[in-house]
């Protein structure tokens, strides 16, 4: 409510006001008659409350000095406005158990008051059901209970008004309400200042439920800069209880963190344990023995509580880990798969049981592949096109998908480049046939004209034309790009230029600043850089080195606080990806860091082609070679490109 709507609407509250007007004015002279009028409308919006403000006032003259213990809290308010309007001779009164000037809502038995601290720690009793040292929340029948023990005794149950349900009691005036129908009153929050549900009391504020729950999480406190729960006024901002020279608030009962999110009491660290185990018990509250590992995996691999919570309420995938634990569904890649609802679905599921190493990581990818075949197959309205691409598949690209691989990401990477070679077959089909040709008669120019200024295409269909020229299907020829003669695609002076400003500016985030200074500094290929693994940063001395070959480098002093700001935000240590993906266990794509440096107008690409032939200038390859990963055939070739003379140089090694 405004202070305009709160206006006397009579002679009889203009005269309240008034009077209230002229005893504050008395002590607070430094404020002038409007700006006193205007704070007791603040803080005693109707009229109600400003009568019992009014009578305070006169019946204890002293109220606004110091003069008396017991402050009405209206007249606690006031006294703090007044302060903070700049009334010297305005004294804060203090809890008479702390001595804080704080909101004060409780009478003490001496006669003064109780901040809601001291008033739990006041009426701190044994309880009589669970034997602890709690405050009284109810009496049942001469037993004092604490709130866990009443909300679970019989005793305090009755059948709601509202809800017709036999539950727990909250209120039973004008008739009883159930603790899930119940609604807290709408009052003026003393954070926000707006009308909202009181959901606590906090050192005598009054707090709604918004600023409530928005405190339970841990924010960066504007005093220290530390990640605390900023639940104290002071100066006129919220602060954490440690600069507020205050005692912790909502620290975790279980382990007295002030840094971590708290839900359901505790804080997301203590819910973990029991929050997997919910999520993979069976009925007889045992985790299943062939899901143990996944069990380890999630507890080691920590994933924030509440985000586990609601997965396990609101998603498919979820039910269908249920129907894994429960022995409804078997532990199989293309069982998992038929259950599923989406393809995302699938690949959160199956990469978390493949990390967890419940399914092997070339089994899941294997069939993956093949579900995502039959379906897009299927979708392919000419019968002879999807024949030509089932036998392409089966008889010329099988075999060479199963082959071993080198690097544990290279199966994934594999199955994902066949899958874009299809869909580029498919395309040059379509074409064929749209142009009234079969692959037989199509002519080579037109396949020339229609490959114009598309180099991956020409990647993709080298492959498939000489496939089909072994076939004797067709005598049509794409050749494969040539990777003999890259050209930079910026100099060297746009390379430094972005170089700087992805070493100095700060707002950049960390994945990225790395990102695109592996490839600036170093010319790293996108899908090396987002395979780096955490084990190849090493520190030493404040030092960060990052081993992308066969050696170390060390890194310029500001990328290696960008490493250690990615390694300590982007996972938890226990994390084998520098750059983790969005699944369980994988690592980010390559093209998604390529799109996101695109946004800086950083093309890797380009950037690496011109790092590669500005380090072969003064490099010798084989120091290239050691250092950047490269095998020594590409190190001599970029040195060739280079105009460099290998064989003028002696051996280093």
């Amino acid at each position: 409510m405004s202070a305009e709507a709160s206006r006397p609407a009579d002679d009889g509250e203009a005269a309240e006001l008034a009077s209230i007007v002229s005893i504050v004015q008395a002590t607070a002279n430094e404020l002038s008659v409007d700006v006193i009028e205007q704070i007791v409308l603040r803080v005693a919006p109707i009229r109600r409350t400003r009568r019992r403000l009014q009578i305070a006032l006169e019946t204890r003259p002293l109220l606004l000095t110091g003069g008396h213990p017991n402050v009405p809290a209206t007249a606690q308010d006031l006294c703090h406005a007044l302060v903070d309007a700049g009334a010297s001779a305005v004294v804060l009164p203090a809890c008479e158990g702390c001595g804080r000037h704080v909101r004060m809502p409780h009478k003490a038995p001496d006669g003064g008051r109780h901040c809601s601290r001291c008033e739990r720690n006041h009426r701190a009793r044994e309880c009589s059901n669970c034997g602890q040292v709690r405050p009284v929340y109810r009496s049942i029948e001469g037993d004092t209970l604490c709130r866990v023990c009443w909300r679970s005794d019989t005793r305090s149950f009755a059948v709601c008004s509202r809800c017709g349900q036999n539950a727990t009691i909250i209120t039973r005036r004008p008739e009883p309400v159930c603790v899930r129908c119940y609604r807290a009153p709408l009052k003026r929050c003393s954070l926000c200042d707006k009308d909202g549900p009181v959901a606590t009391h906090l050192d005598g504020r009054r707090v709604c439920a918004r600023c409530y729950y928005g405190m339970r999480r841990p924010r960066p406190c504007p005093d220290c800069g530390q990640p605390r729960f900023l639940t104290h006024p002071h100066s006129g901002r919220m602060t954490c209880a440690e600069c507020a020279g205050a005692p912790a608030t909502l620290a975790c009962p279980g382990c007295g963190s002030v840094s971590n999110s708290r839900k359901h009491h505790f804080c997301d660290r203590c819910r973990h344990p029991a929050t997997v185990r919910r999520l993979l018990t069976k009925e007889d509250g045992e985790v299943p023995e062939a899901l143990r590992p996944l069990e380890a995996y999630l507890l080691t691999h920590p994933t924030k509580s509440d985000s586990i919570e609601r997965w396990a309420l609101r998603s498919g995938t979820a039910r269908t880990l249920r129907d894994l634990v429960e022995g409804r569904l078997a532990l199989d890649a293309g069982a998992i798969i038929d259950a599923l609802p989406s393809p995302q679905s699938e690949a959160f599921l199956l990469s978390l049981l493949a990390a967890a190493g419940l399914l092997p990581e070339d089994d899941v990818h294997q069939a993956r592949f093949e579900r995502w075949l039959e379906h897009w197959l299927a979708g392919i309205e000419s019968q002879q096109d999807r024949l030509i691409l089932h036998r392409y598949h089966a008889w010329g690209t099988n075999q060479l998908l199963r082959r071993p691989v080198s690097r544990p990401t290279g199966r994934g990477h594999r199955m994902s480049r066949h899958r874009s070679r299809l869909r580029y077959c498919a395309h040059l089909l379509v074409h064929i046939r749209e142009a009234g040709h079969t692959i037989a008669s199509f002519p080579q120019r037109d396949l020339d004209r229609h490959l114009t200024g598309s180099s991956s295409q020409k990647d993709a269909l080298s492959h498939f034309t000489r496939w089909l020229r072994q076939h004797r299907l067709s005598a049509l020829t794409v050749s494969a790009r040539s990777t003999g003669e890259p050209s930079p695609g910026m100099d060297s002076d746009q390379r430094w230029q972005t170089a700087r400003r992805f070493l100095n500016d700060d707002t950049i985030p960390p994945g990225d600043r790395v990102g695109g200074l592996l490839t600036l500094l170093y010319g790293m290929q996108a899908t090396r850089v987002v395979a780096l693994e955490r084990s190849s940063v090493t520190e030493l001395g404040g030092r960060v080195s990052l081993t992308i070959g066969s050696d170390p480098i060390e890194l310029p002093a500001t990328l290696g606080r960008a490493v250690r700001d990615l390694m300590s935000a982007s996972a938890p240590k226990t994390d084998r990806w520098l750059f983790p993906g969005r699944n369980p266990g994988t690592h980010l794509t390559a093209g998604t860091l390529v799109q996101r440096l695109a946004r800086y107008g950083l093309r890797l690409a380009d950037a690496r082609a011109t790092t590669l032939l500005e380090l072969a200038q003064h490099m010798h390859p084989r120091l290239i070679s050691d250092l950047l990963g490269l095998s020594t055939t590409a190190a001599a070739r970029w040195w060739r490109l280079a105009a460099g003379d290998w064989t003028g140089y002696p051996p280093i090694r």
